[in-house]
C-alpha cells in the first residue's frame, strides 16, 4: 500500500488546487460567459501532473507499481462513470449549466481531445508497461484520462458537491491501474492531467462550436395583416376594412 501514497497524494492535490477557483452558476445566459474563456492558470494542474508523469519516466522503477499479480477488471467500468453521472444527472433533476444537448458536444469534444492526447503519447513514448517489455504503450494511462476528463466535466457542470464524488471515482480508477500492474505511478499522473486538460479544452472550445453548430437565426420582419370587405346599408357601398399588426 505504501507504494500507492505518492500517486494518492498527487490526484488529492490536484482535486484541492483546483477547487480553489470554482464559481458554481445556476445558468448559462451568453454563450461565451466567463467560465469558457480560456485562462492561463488553468494549465497549472493538468500541466503539473503531465509534467511530472513525463519526467517520471527516467525512473519510474523507482515511483513504484504493484508486483504482486493483482488483477480485478472494476477499473475498465468505474472510469466511464463520471462522464455518465455527467450527461445523465441534468436529466434527474440535478441542477445543471447545459441543456443535454450541450452536454453531449462538450463531453464529446473532451474526449476527442483526450484520445488524440493519449494516443498520440503512447506510440510517441512507447514507453513499457510494468512487466510487460513487449508492451510499449505504457504512457499515460487511457483509463485515469477518460476518469479525469469526466470527473472534470462533472465539477464544472455540476460543481464541488457532486465532483468530489466524481474525482473519487477518478482517483480510484488511477489507484487500480496501478494495483493490477498495468502502469507505472507516472503514467496515472500523466493522465490526470490529461483528463482536466482534455475537460477545460471543451469549454474553451463550446462558444466557438455553439456559433458553428447553432447559428443564432436572425429575426425576420413580419407582419400579421387582416383585409375584410365591409358594406354599408345605408348608402350602399362596398369597402375593405384593412388591420395591420407589426
Amino acid at each position: 500500500m505504501r507504494r500507492l501514497f505518492p500517486i494518492l497524494f498527487c490526484l488529492l492535490l490536484s482535486v484541492s488546487m483546483t477547487a480553489q477557483d470554482v464559481v458554481l452558476q445556476d445558468s448559462i445566459t451568453d454563450a461565451c460567459g466567463t467560465e469558457h474563456k480560456f485562462k492561463a492558470k488553468q494549465l497549472i494542474v493538468p500541466g503539473a501532473l503531465i509534467t511530472a508523469g513525463a519526467v517520471g519516466i527516467a525512473f519510474h522503477d523507482k515511483l513504484g507499481n504493484w508486483d504482486e499479480g493483482h488483477h480485478t477488471s472494476v477499473d475498465d467500468y468505474i472510469q466511464y462513470a463520471p462522464v455518465a453521472a455527467n450527461l445523465f444527472l441534468g436529466c434527474l433533476g440535478v441542477k445543471h449549466k447545459h441543456n443535454f444537448v450541450d452536454r453531449v458536444m462538450i463531453s464529446a469534444t473532451a474526449y476527442a481531445v483526450e484520445v488524440a492526447l493519449v494516443n498520440g503519447l503512447k506510440y510517441t513514448v512507447r514507453e513499457p508497461r510494468p512487466g510487460a517489455e513487449n508492451e510499449r504503450n505504457s504512457f499515460p494511462s487511457g483509463h485515469t484520462a477518460t476518469a479525469f476528463t469526466g470527473a472534470e466535466l462533472v465539477r464544472k457542470e455540476y460543481g464541488w458537491g457532486i465532483g468530489s464524488a466524481a474525482y473519487a471515482v477518478a482517483i480510484a480508477t488511477g489507484a487500480l491501474r496501478i494495483y493490477n500492474n498495468r502502469h507505472w505511478c507516472n503514467d496515472v499522473l500523466a493522465g490526470a492531467g490529461i483528463g482536466i486538460l482534455s475537460a477545460n479544452v471543451a469549454y474553451w472550445l463550446y462558444p466557438l462550436e455553439k456559433k458553428l453548430f447553432w447559428p443564432k437565426k436572425k429575426k425576420k420582419n413580419t407582419a400579421n395583416m387582416m383585409v375584410v370587405p365591409t358594406y354599408e346599408l345605408q348608402h350602399n357601398t362596398i369597402g375593405f376594412a384593412f388591420t395591420a399588426v407589426l
